[in-house]
């Protein structure tokens, strides 16, 4: 969870927020871990179709982000005012 924090720039709480929201987030050993199963994934993605909610998916290929730390070591990129 803190690296996709650190490769995100999202708080932590707040990925783990939507984690559980999700119930794609388990307690074990002292430490958060991600459990997401296949199964899961497909009955959520029906229910959004049922409900005619569009889901949005990205190419990454047509994604350029910089990391707002990363914008001020290398003097710029992603766009937008620091």
């Amino acid at each position: 969870i803190k690296d996709i924090s650190l490769m995100t720039g999202i708080k932590t709480e707040d990925i783990i927020s939507t984690l559980q929201s999700l119930n794609m987030i388990r307690f074990w050993k002292g430490q958060h871990v991600v459990f997401v199963m296949q199964d899961f994934l497909k009955k959520y993605m029906s229910e959004q179709k049922r409900k005619k909610k569009k889901l949005r998916l990205c190419d990454g290929k047509y994604l350029s982000w910089v990391p707002h730390a990363e914008r001020k070591k290398g003097g710029g990129g992603g766009g937008g005012s620091d």
